[in-house]
């Protein structure tokens, strides 16, 4: 579940404790304020999604981010990526490359809970450790929870 934080170079180990910590609350369904704010400090990640599924630019809901003005670029996180009724992304720092779409845009922070509400139980949004072009950085992704329990309208 967690990301290579070696990757993300400097002090590799502080970043992955405050990953893990960030990660371990979010799978709990609550927040480690403290690690977020670090993390979002030195990396901006809470201004940045990685989508891989039906969020992207041109998929069927891409609409739900409407209101993100931003940039895209391409990028690749690792994980175990399924395709069922919906894709299925589970990080994993030993898993294959997966390209991704990632995000940049101020206007996420707003929108974190209705995307939260919209991909439902059968997602849990995690901080990932994104490859793009200009280097690693981190970014949201929704990843899927080990159980399939739709409540999201997807």
């Amino acid at each position: 579940m967690l990301p290579n934080c070696y990757v993300l170079g400097v002090q590799p180990r502080l970043w992955h404790h405050l990953l893990y910590r960030a990660n371990r609350s979010r799978c709990a369904g609550s927040s480690d304020p403290a690690a977020e704010a670090a993390l979002d400090a030195r990396w901006g990640c809470a201004q940045r999604l990685a989508v891989y599924g039906t969020l992207a630019p041109g998929e069927r809901n891409h609409h739900e981010l409407a209101g993100c003005r931003g940039c895209w670029r391409r990028g690749t996180v690792r994980g175990h990526l399924t395709r069922r009724e919906y894709p299925e992304l589970r990080p994993a720092a030993d898993a294959p490359w997966v390209a991704v779409q990632v995000l940049d845009s101020r206007d996420l922070p707003a929108h974190w809970a209705a995307l939260d509400r919209f991909e439902g139980d059968g997602y849990r949004r995690l901080l990932v450790v994104a490859q793009l072009a200009t280097g690693p950085t981190l970014a949201n992704l929704y990843a899927a929870t080990p159980r399939r329990r739709r409540s999201g309208a997807r």
